[in-house]
C-alpha cells in the first residue's frame, strides 16, 4: 500500500457570527452563546505519497478553511491532521518548523500574495533566512536555478511583482513554495484568477514539478474540469461536509451524492453552452 503522508481525521471548524455591537452587548448580559456557522464538519481524508488530491466544491463549501487549518492559520475546534506523524493541530514550536518545511502553500491571488515592496530575490530568500538555510552552491546560484525550474530567467531576481504578468507572478509564488523543498503542496484556487491559456500552462507546470520532485499535492478548486484534469483522486465538500470521494477518472460516471450530480450537471451544461 502507498504511504499516506497526511492523515486528516474528523476536523471540525466553526466561526462566531456577530451581527452588531448591540447584539453582542445584549448577549453578554443575558449570558447567551453567540451564533456560529459551521465551516467544516468531521472532515476525514488521506493524501498518499506522490498523489494529487483534488478538493472540489462551490464557494462557501469549506475548501479554503480546510487549507488554512492544515497550514496552521486557523486552529481546528476538534479532530486531528497528521503530516508524517506530526499533529498539525497540536504541534509544538519545534514541530511547526518541521511542518513548515514539509508543507507549503500556493495562494489564489498572484497579485496579493507577493509583497510589492520586495523584489523577487528578497521574496525567495526570505524562507531560507527564516529557516537558516544556506544552499551548498550559494544562494544566488540556487535562486537562479529555482527560477529556471518554474520557467523564469535569472533576470527576474532584481524585478518587483508589479513588473510581471499574473501568470509570471504565480510562477514566482510556486517557486517560493518550493524553495524549502517541501513534500506536500497545497494549491488553493491557484489558477482561478488567471486567463484560460495561462491556467493550462500553470497546471502543466504543477504536474511537471510533481513528477520531477515526487511531490504530493492538495489541489483546491470550484472548477470541475480543472480538478478532474490534474487530480488522481477527488473529494467533494458541501457546506462543510465531505459528501463524496472517488478516483478522478470516475468523477463523471460514478458520482452518487445528489449534490455531486447537480454540480457536475451544472458544469457540463455551462461547458456545452446551454
Amino acid at each position: 500500500m502507498e504511504e499516506e503522508i497526511l492523515i486528516v481525521e474528523n476536523i471540525c471548524k466553526s466561526f462566531v457570527v456577530e451581527k452588531s455591537l448591540s447584539s453582542k452587548i445584549k448577549r453578554y448580559f443575558i449570558n447567551e452563546k453567540p451564533e456560529s456557522v459551521t465551516a467544516l464538519n468531521n472532515v476525514s481524508f488521506t493524501v498518499k505519497k506522490g498523489e494529487i488530491l483534488g478538493i472540489l466544491g462551490e464557494s462557501g463549501s469549506g475548501k479554503s478553511t480546510l487549507a488554512k487549518v492544515l497550514m496552521g492559520i486557523y486552529k481546528a475546534d476538534s479532530g486531528s491532521a497528521k503530516l508524517f506523524g506530526i499533529d498539525i493541530c497540536n504541534a509544538s514550536n519545534k514541530e511547526k518548523v518541521t511542518l513548515q518545511k514539509n508543507m507549503q502553500m500556493v495562494f489564489q491571488d498572484p497579485f496579493g500574495s507577493l509583497d510589492p515592496r520586495m523584489n523577487v530575490r528578497q521574496i525567495l530568500s526570505e524562507p531560507l533566512k527564516i529557516h537558516n538555510i544556506t544552499p551548498e552552491e550559494g544562494t544566488e546560484t540556487f535562486l537562479e536555478h529555482s527560477l529556471e525550474e518554474v520557467g523564469l530567467s535569472k533576470y527576474a531576481l532584481n524585478k518587483y511583482p508589479s513588473e510581471f504578468s499574473g501568470g509570471q507572478r504565480q510562477r514566482i509564488g510556486i517557486c517560493r513554495a518550493l524553495i524549502l523543498n517541501p513534500k506536500l503542496i497545497i494549491a488553493d484556487e491557484a489558477v482561478s484568477a488567471l486567463d484560460v491559456s495561462v491556467q493550462a500552462q500553470i497546471l502543466e507546470l504543477l504536474v511537471e514539478l510533481k513528477e520531477k520532485r515526487g511531490l504530493s499535492m492538495i489541489f483546491i478548486s470550484h472548477d470541475v474540469a480543472v480538478v478532474r484534469q490534474i487530480s488522481d483522486r477527488i473529494i467533494l465538500l458541501y457546506h462543510g461536509d465531505l459528501v463524496e470521494e472517488l478516483p478522478a477518472d470516475k468523477l463523471l460516471t460514478d458520482a452518487k451524492h445528489e449534490y455531486s450530480k447537480k454540480l457536475l450537471n451544472a458544469a457540463l451544461s455551462l461547458r456545452e453552452g446551454r
